[in-house]
């Protein structure tokens, strides 16, 4: 694979191990398991927002977003936060190399 160029257009990719749980199963026991699913994807590139996704109980697990995203002249880096029904989140962040 080539070096990645100013202005071209990359196909990014994020995913995620999250147990999404979509709150219509239930456990050996027969309980039902709780909704917890990552709700909010926000992707930011140099610190500014290029994505923002609300997700809903049709995405799988593990979570998988794939998106257009045009590489700025400097490189940069590009940061993905997400959270869940549970209140928790998560960051992760990839480099640019030009």
């Amino acid at each position: 694979m080539g070096a990645i160029k100013p202005g071209a257009t990359v196909e990014a990719r994020w995913s995620a191990s999250h147990p999404m749980d979509s709150g219509f199963r239930v456990d050996d026991s027969g309980i039902r398991i709780p909704r917890n699913i990552i709700h909010s994807v926000r992707v930011l590139l140099n610190d500014q927002l290029i994505l923002e996704v609300d997700l809903g109980t049709a995405m799988t697990s593990p979570v998988y977003l794939a998106f257009p995203l045009v590489v700025p002249a400097q490189g940069g880096i590009v940061k993905v936060i997400w959270k869940d029904d549970a209140g928790l989140m998560g960051e992760s962040q990839q480099r640019l190399v030009l």
